[in-house]
């Protein structure tokens, strides 16, 4: 069984260097066709195309932060509430019981809860104890001029993608990973 942090730097793949961001976008609607997963794709500037094909998709965390603060809110009414049954402090003939004044409790373990699952749902959801930064196929002509794209493959379908992006006019292709960890 490998380790997070060695599966990632396992993984094989091809990356293409291109020079024209059509040529890129190209490539990627047809490695998408063919079935050719696209591991990940690197612009100088943001690409509402490039990010279109990628489809992201929706974060999983926010339903961590709505469970979090969901139980907040209830922990800390549940305090509040606990505490004044066992402690009865009668203050100016008011009810001990009472639950206005302990919405302010609540509301504050709502935030502090939510905003702490957040924080562990990222750190979770992103795997950033195992991630790399830079990432193994990033190039500093990524950052200037360049466009990159890194296909995954798998030991049949290598031929394919590289001529996918020779074909695309990739200006050079990269062949990554495939060592163990």
């Amino acid at each position: 069984m490998r380790l997070p942090w060695q599966r990632a730097r396992s993984e094989r793949g091809l990356l293409g260097v291109f020079e024209h961001h059509d040529a890129l976008v190209e490539c990627i609607e047809a490695a998408l066709e063919s079935g050719i997963e696209v591991r990940d794709a690197y612009t100088p500037t943001p690409s509402h195309e490039v990010q279109r094909l990628m489809k992201p998709g929706k974060s999983p965390v926010r339903f961590l932060t709505f469970a979090g603060g969901i139980s907040g809110l209830a922990g800390g009414l549940a305090l509040a509430l606990w505490s004044s049954g066992v402690w009865d402090l009668v203050v100016a003939g008011k009810p001990v019981m009472h639950v206005i004044p302990f919405m302010v409790v609540g509301f504050e373990l709502t935030i502090l809860f939510g905003a702490g699952a957040t924080f562990l749902g990222l750190l979770v959801f992103s795997r950033l104890p195992w991630v790399w930064f830079p990432a193994r196929a990033y190039r500093e002509e990524f950052s200037n001029d360049r466009f990159g794209l890194w296909l995954a493959t798998t030991r049949g379908n290598e031929d394919e993608a590289r001529s996918l992006l020779e074909r695309h006019g990739a200006l050079s292709v990269e062949e990554l990973g495939g060592g163990g960890g």
